[in-house]
């Protein structure tokens, strides 16, 4: 096999988070040095060129590169590399079997992107067009472009499937007990419901469905821009009570107004007269929010704001609500609540997302072993 390395699975991918930023930056002689050896694991070599490959991967053609960067990949190579060393050392080789299920997950990979690109296109969709042929010539030019052969890919892939199955071993024993999927529902239903922007992005078993939201209008009653400002400078400057006195000072100026205008709200006289003739919020005007202000439960506004707007259902008026603006008056207009999966419904995919953590721990753990344990010599002064 001409390269043994190459596609890092989940539990080697490289982390490059560091930016390049225009410092620790070393020009390459990419014909001269891509020979240079940087690094041997038990006594396999590593070609500076493969550093090279994969930090273009990332960052396209370049004449500087940033060292750090390069001793990231490095890293990561070495890790590779040993991980490959052990799979073989168990028998989990490149044959036949191997080879057919890497083009099988290869045909498979081809048809799910072509149905992407279908989905892409939407009802600009042509019924006649052959969007799986697209995504063959898409991924075969990127094996084109990797310097790589149909052939050469297919056993890259073989590799990535024996290092899985060699994985798959080591890791056969875990299990998952139905008390760490008490304590993961338990604590992911907490998340969710307190920062459901948050859980869209990072939860792994969605419990909350459908997260809790509000959308109000408000009576604003403001302090003076000034005394706002002077307000939150002082909370920049981590002088809490301070601010918090300035605060209670200021709006006891404008409390029986904002009282009079309350009583007015409660009343029954129509909320949208009210916040015409006494909101003094510029956002209640905007086109945007003409409907109100829509609110998740971590929505970026004051806390007592959206606090209040919570404890409160549809059609209801809350009391005089204060924050570092002034007193606000808020009538909610829709209300949802959570709607949130049962432990039972979501009892199999917590255990996988917990067996996927347990088996992740694991490997980590085996490979800092076998780090301290293999022969590994850098040569980071030819990066």
């Amino acid at each position: 096999m001409n390269n043994r390395r190459g596609i890092l699975f989940s539990v080697l991918v490289i982390v490059l988070a560091v930016a390049l930023s225009g410092c620790n930056l070393v020009r390459v002689n990419e014909e001269k040095d891509r020979k240079l050896v940087v690094a041997k694991v038990n006594g396999i070599e590593i070609l500076k060129g493969e550093v090279l490959d994969q930090y273009h991967a990332s960052y396209g053609d370049t004449e500087e590169y940033d060292k750090e960067i390069l001793l990231r990949i490095l890293d990561g190579l070495i890790e590779e590399e040993l991980v490959w060393q052990k799979a073989e050392a168990a028998g989990h080789v490149i044959n036949e079997e191997i080879l057919n299920r890497a083009e099988q997950d290869y045909e498979q990979a081809i048809r799910e992107y072509g149905e992407f690109l279908k989905g892409m296109a939407q009802e600009d969709a042509e019924s006649e067009e052959d969007y799986e042929q697209q995504a063959r010539e898409m991924m075969e030019e990127y094996i084109k472009e990797s310097g790589q052969t149909e052939e050469e890919y297919l056993e890259l892939l073989g590799k990535y499937i024996a290092i899985q199955d060699y994985f798959s071993e080591l890791t056969a024993d875990l299990q998952i007990e139905d008390e760490e999927i008490d304590e993961y529902y338990q604590e992911e239903l907490e998340f969710q419901k307190n920062s459901p922007s948050l859980a869209a992005q990072y939860s792994k078993v969605e419990i909350v469905t459908e997260p809790a939201s509000r959308l109000v209008k408000h009576i604003l009653i403001k302090i003076a821009d000034e005394d706002t400002q002077a307000i939150s400078s002082l909370r920049q400057e981590n002088k809490a009570e301070e601010a918090d006195a300035l605060r209670e000072e200021k709006l006891e100026v404008i409390r029986d107004n904002a009282q009079k205008v309350l009583d007015k709200a409660k009343s029954g006289e129509d909320f949208e007269g009210l916040i015409d003739q006494y909101g003094e919020d510029p956002g209640m005007e905007l086109e945007d929010y003409k409907d109100g202000y829509f609110m998740l439960r971590d929505e970026g506004m004051m806390e007592e704001f959206v606090e209040a707007s919570f404890q409160l259902q549809e059609g209801e008026i809350s009391d005089l609500v204060a924050t570092d603006y002034g007193y606000h008056i808020i009538k909610v207009y829709e209300a949802k609540e959570d709607k949130i999966a049962s432990l039972e419904d979501v009892k199999e995919d917590i255990r996988t997302e917990l067996l996927n953590r347990k088996k992740s721990d694991k490997i980590n753990e085996l490979i800092k072993q076998w780090l301290e344990e293999a022969e590994v010599k850098k040569f980071e002064n030819r990066l």
